[in-house]
């Protein structure tokens, strides 16, 4: 492959590559704060204005009303011209760069911060459009790092074109397409066909966007995405699911926060109404025994909530498509405040399929993902993968974030076992099939009176299965080669009984298994100790597009396997070994990694 034209910057920037977002962008962050001025500045003058023209002594021509519409129109004008200015220095002093190894962000002007994000830290690159941006054409690029969020790296705003622009030459950097330094980025040798760059298109700066290379082969399209870096081919990526209107809709009405809400007001007022009429009357006797005061008090502030919440997830969960790319997990959605949001390949550090209790009689399902970035997001807006979703919804969602079982040379593959059938019997199983301990009997008495065969775990080459809840049914996987830590916990009532408790925890999450026999317990902690020291360091890659990281990898793998320590190491850990090229040290057979769809 012939050495790629210079890729131009996608915003314009000086000569060291910073550039600026756009000149709207403070206002668009303070309409907020010039909005509250703008009321209560008002709402004096208006007030005053009207004392002065309808109030008492109003004849006398004092104008004393229009003397306060002045006052308050100068301080207003004063206000606004020293905001602006604020602005404007806020404005002037906010810089990016997209350097060669890392993001960078300079800001403010009596208070200057300068953040820096290395490229191989970036666990999510998401795309937003909030409401006031979008009626003015500008999103919001939002670069999550490992540490749940804390230091997200925003670049806010930029108008949409170029946000796109910004976040594709973030990805490709991140992945390894794109190398050198800011001014002058080339596409890396190789890095052509895995990235999916448009074959027969010339990206340069000055090149017509509509004229093919020169080595591109006869017959080539050219290419329609304009200037700036070379789009891909399939740069929005396999559409794998839409959800529907109407089922969002019913998920919402009958998810355990509205429906909930309104069961717990209809059992106040049952009661009060049981109440009412059986008590006796000498207790009644002179009390007002209506039901209006006892149904306004407790469904005004219950109705609040319930409209609150059934806004939240329509809001957040509006338009939400899944989609598959180069990239990637793709999710979009929202309705006020669309979000893009990118998950790269190998930043999902683990997988939570739910099932509330409405939802059964539907066959309705919930898919969270764990990802650094994100952290453990308690309301789940960002970590929310498939807000709701047939089993088959489900099964096509793990296809991309769990893509491996780990199920290849496991004895119940014999058996019959495939990763659907694991999945279906980590939610809706019990007992002991498919591999699965769950808590002995002794502990039911103690600790789990209705899901102690339900709660319990199994392992595989690559996941740790978790499941619980008899009547919210959930579903964990962690990845073996992401778990950081593992934690042993016995109390004195466990001690007694010979149990243990087991924890588990990712970066962006975390499982619990509880009363386990001390025994299974312990070859748990064991096994998933030997992962956090050995899987990790072995599987954990950065510019995951660039096929020399790949080859780096499979040879320190097969460096290690090549010593006596490193196979006992491994075989121990249960980590797979490449294959090995001809004349190399032996490994794994290399069959293709299977998919949570059911095989033919």
């Amino acid at each position: 492959m012939s050495a790629a034209a210079p890729v131009p910057a996608t915003c314009p920037a000086d000569d060291d590559g910073w550039a600026r977002v756009h000149p709207a962008s403070p206002w668009v962050r303070g309409w907020t704060f010039l909005l509250l001025i703008l009321f209560f500045l008002g709402r004096n003058a208006v007030e005053d204005f009207a004392a002065g023209r309808f109030g008492a002594g109003a004849g006398g021509g004092s104008g004393e009303g229009e003397g306060s519409l002045l006052v308050a129109g100068g301080i207003l004008l004063g206000v606004t011209l020293l905001v602006s200015l604020a602005f404007f220095f806020s404005w002037w002093f906010t810089r990016f760069r997209i350097g060669e190894d890392q993001i960078e962000l300079r800001q403010g002007w009596l208070f200057r911060t300068r953040r820096q994000m290395k490229y191989d830290r970036i666990q999510a690159v998401d795309l937003q459009h909030p409401l006031v941006a979008r009626l003015l054409g500008l999103a919001v690029v939002k670069v999550e790092a490992a540490d749940g969020g804390e230091s997200a790296l925003e670049l806010s705003f930029l108008p949409k074109a170029r946000a796109e622009q910004v976040r594709r030459e973030i990805l490709d950097r991140a992945s390894g397409v794109l190398v050198g330094p800011a001014s002058a980025p080339r596409i890396a040798e190789g890095a052509d066909a895995a990235a999916g760059v448009m074959p027969g298109v010339m990206p340069g700066a000055d090149a017509d966007p509509t004229t093919p290379r020169a080595d591109a082969p006869e017959g080539a399209a050219p290419s329609s995405s304009g200037p700036g870096l070379a789009r891909r081919a399939d740069d929005e990526g396999e559409l794998m699911l839409r959800v529907p209107s109407g089922r969002l809709i019913g998920s919402v009405l009958l998810s355990g926060g509205v429906a909930g809400t309104v069961a717990v007001y209809l059992v106040v007022v049952l009661g009060t109404s049981l109440f009412f009429a059986l008590a006796p009357g000498t207790w009644l006797e002179g009390e007002d025994t209506s039901l209006t005061p006892i149904v306004v008090a407790w469904g005004l502030p219950l109705a609040f909530a319930v409209v609150g919440q059934a806004w939240s997830g329509l809001n957040g969960g509006w338009g939400f498509q899944v989609r598959r790319s180069a990239d990637g997990l793709r999710l979009r959605h929202g309705l006020t405040e669309t979000t893009h949001q990118t998950v790269p390949p190998g930043r999902v550090q683990g997988v939570t399929v739910s099932q509330p209790l409405f939802w059964r009689p539907f066959g309705w399902h919930r898919v969270k993902v764990s990802v650094a970035g994100y952290g453990e997001d308690a309301a789940g807006k960002r970590s929310t993968a498939l807000p709701v979703g047939t089993w088959e919804d489900v099964l096509r969602v793990l296809t991309v974030v769990a893509p491996d079982p780990g199920l290849d040379g496991d004895p119940r593959e014999a058996e019959g076992l495939t990763p659907a059938r694991l999945m279906h019997l980590g939610l809706h199983g019990s007992g002991t099939e498919g591999g699965f301990h769950h808590i002995p009997h002794r502990g039911r008495w103690w600790f789990n009176w209705f899901a102690w065969r339900r709660r319990g775990f199994t392992t595989t080459r690559a996941l740790l299965v978790v499941r619980s809840g008899r009547w919210n049914r959930v579903l964990q996987t962690l990845q073996h080669e992401r778990v950081q830590t593992a934690a042993l916990d016995q109390g004195p009532v466990q001690r007694r009984l010979r149990l243990a408790t087991v924890h588990v925890r990712t970066a962006g999450g975390h499982a619990v298994l509880p009363d386990l026999d001390e025994a299974v317990a312990l070859e748990l902690f064991a096994e998933e100790a030997r992962h956090a020291a050995v899987s990790r360091r072995l599987a954990d890659r950065d510019r995951w597009m660039r096929p020399e990281e790949l080859a780096r990898f499979e040879q320190r793998t097969r460096e290690v396997a090549a010593t006596e320590v490193g196979r006992e190491e491994l075989a121990r850990a249960g980590v797979a070994r490449p294959a090995a090229p001809a004349g190399g040290v032996a490994g794994t057979d290399p069959e293709p990694r299977t998919s949570h769809e059911e095989r033919p």
